[in-house]
């Protein structure tokens, strides 16, 4: 079933005249950075400055924007890859860099250069980031989505195309606006609309650009976005697990303003995005000016019930079991303010722990399938929900051991996922992404060790 369903997938893209990525490694130069002698943080910001993209690019299969960092998704987490381009992967790269200050420098171990460069890839990815945001000539005006807006109708034209997509990828059925752009002829059921995640990571990038390198500041109140998106029966939800009440409260995905409200598209509810939401809103000192309660209980109902054991993909639609849960949750905590998170910040740092594995070194890592992600999305959260002790200090030594030497990067990992009704998965990697959250690691255990 899976191979014929990639296959009718390659079908497809290759009739709609874009292709596959013939690569395995999303899109990363094959000529070596240069690098010396230099800290493991360092090496990570050359590669991250390294494989930055410096310019619009506009290559068959592989159109991408200035400022982006390669990213691409493949079907069930295997090649080929199709490159993608959107703000929400270049968002955690720009948060991992926000810890590379002159605050930081004698903290952290920064040079000149590594302060001065994560400076402008900061700046790069903002302006890359801003190009996402909804026009206030509509309806979800100072959104932000995942992909920017469709750029051709011709598969309405085209019955092969038409028919091949909705027989290969039936739904979900959003009909919205926003497609990827290495798809040009991607079907109008799969078009989506903005989102509570894009919108969440790309204003506290916003909010951070401000403080750090002289950016123009957010007059926008982003909690009506959240507020007017919550689940309070307004639409259908696409995910009804049993551990999840109806109208619980919880903020919605999708922010479909520009939906038929006569017949709006079914949203859902997913407990990694309602942590990414809390994060954003507590950095703004906004968690009064919304309803926020709601959210916090269904994460920490969903925590203390185990679910994220046992059946990780019945609390998010869009995050397999990679410890994004475990990190997105902490950070609201930690970096957000959300102290009503602490009993699942709590349990989550329990299983951590218990899960934790030794290499024949005695350095400490996780593995859900991708163990260089996974171990630097454990290590961050463990760091953010105040564990300080031997396995985040070994956590961080299988890191720094596991680093390529010769570019400063991690491996990709699959981050998030994609799940189409008829089972067949999208997966989304980036060895850059991942090469972030190692740092971003890596920063928060040398912060904790002194305290701050």
């Amino acid at each position: 079933m899976r191979r014929v369903g990639l296959g009718a997938l390659m079908a497809v893209s290759s009739l709609a005249g874009c292709g596959w990525s013939p690569t395995s490694n999303c899109g990363v130069p094959a000529t070596r950075l240069s690098l010396d002698s230099g800290s493991a943080i360092s090496a990570a910001i050359r590669y991250l400055h390294g494989s930055q993209v410096q310019a619009d690019e506009s290559a068959w299969a592989g159109h991408d924007y200035a400022g982006d960092w390669p990213q691409c998704f493949g079907f069930f987490g295997r090649p080929p890859f199709l490159r993608d381009v959107s703000p929400f992967m270049a968002a955690f790269v720009h948060h991992a860099l926000t810890f590379v200050t002159p605050d930081n420098r004698d903290v952290i171990g920064l040079t000149d250069e590594d302060i001065a460069l994560a400076g402008e890839m900061r700046s790069a990815a903002i302006e890359l980031m801003l190009r996402f945001k909804a026009g206030n000539d509509r309806a979800d005006a100072g959104t932000f989505g995942f992909w920017p807006a469709r750029s051709t109708d011709l598969v309405a034209e085209n019955g092969l195309l038409s028919w091949l997509w909705v027989n290969t990828l039936p739904g979900p059925v959003w009909f919205g606006d926003l497609a990827p752009i290495n798809l040009p002829l991607w079907p109008p059921h799969l078009a989506i609309r903005t989102d509570a995640d894009c919108t969440a990571t790309s204003y506290v990038a916003l909010l951070d650009a401000a403080m750090l390198d002289g950016g123009p500041g957010v007059e926008t109140p982003i909690e009506h976005f959240f507020s007017d998106w919550r689940d309070l029966g307004q639409v259908p939800r696409r995910n009804s697990p049993s551990w999840l009440e109806p109208n619980s409260g919880a903020f919605l995905t999708w922010l479909a303003y520009t939906d038929d409200q006569r017949d709006p598209a079914p949203n859902d509810v997913d407990v990694v995005v309602n942590a990414n939401v809390l994060h954003a809103l507590g950095r703004f000192g906004r968690l009064d000016a919304v309803r926020v309660t709601d959210a916090i209980s269904v994460i920490n109902s969903a925590v203390t019930g185990g679910i994220h054991r046992t059946g990780a993909d019945r609390l998010s639609q869009y995050y397999p079991d990679n410890h994004m849960l475990h990190y997105s949750v902490a950070r609201a905590l930690r970096e957000g303010g959300v102290t009503e998170l602490a009993p699942a910040v709590a349990l989550l740092i329990s299983d951590l722990l218990a899960s934790a594995r030794t290499d024949a070194a005695g350095r400490v890592f996780w593995d859900r399938g991708d163990p260089h992600l996974n171990t630097a999305l454990a290590a961050a959260a463990l760091a953010d929900g105040g564990f300080a002790g031997d396995t985040l200090d070994r956590a961080i030594e299988y890191l720094m051991a596991e680093q390529n030497p010769e570019t400063g990067a991690w491996r990709a990992g699959v981050f998030f996922v994609g799940r189409f009704d008829n089972g067949i998965e999208a997966s989304w990697v980036s060895p850059s992404v991942t090469t972030a959250f190692a740092l971003e690691a890596i920063c928060k255990h040398r912060l904790a060790l002194q305290g701050r």
